[in-house]
């Protein structure tokens, strides 16, 4: 019987001692943009600084198979937002394809003023990530504020942006 606690004891601290490794490497995961790809060729998996846009993305959590699972953003221009649409960029070599996923509403009660979470929306890069790029860049492509004006990404800049990060 004494024999039996100990190895259940032993159990339970191994299974602790997993669960904390397991949590550490979710929470880092949003620091460190590199996601291993199944074939054990790196994506780096990154958001765009978009400097001079009303709103960014300063945190990301990525999953398996390099699945977006939320976004923390920063609204720098202080106008409640109503609509958002994260786009991205997949840059291979010197070539960089924008994407776009659904206009997606803000969830019910979230303050946008300032920083706000929003959940991923899936594998948004499926199709770009089966080319095998070197890097993703996400970034917001389109706002619609409160009062019902609208804002929209330039694709140039985004290009110019995803191509100097993932070099």
């Amino acid at each position: 019987m004494g024999g039996e606690v100990v190895r259940m004891k032993r159990l339970l601290a191994c299974i602790s001692g997993i669960m904390i490794v397991l949590v550490a490497h979710r929470s880092l995961a949003g620091l460190y943009p590199i996601q291993p790809q199944s074939g054990g060729q790196e994506i780096l998996m990154l958001f765009a600084r978009q400097a001079d846009d009303p709103i960014h993305i300063v945190q990301a959590s990525f999953g398996a198979n390099n699945l977006l699972l939320d976004a923390r953003l920063e609204n720098k221009g202080h106008q409640k937002i109503q609509t958002y649409r994260i786009g991205w960029a997949a840059v291979k070599k010197d070539d960089v394809r924008l994407g776009k996923g659904d206009l997606m509403p803000v969830p019910e009660g979230v303050d946008t003023t300032s920083m706000f979470d929003v959940p991923g929306q899936g594998n948004l890069a499926k199709d770009d990530l089966a080319r095998h790029p070197t890097g993703i860049v996400f970034y917001i492509a389109e706002l619609q504020f409160q009062d019902g004006t609208q804002w929209q990404s330039d694709p140039k800049k985004i290009k110019k942006e995803a191509a100097g990060m993932v070099k």
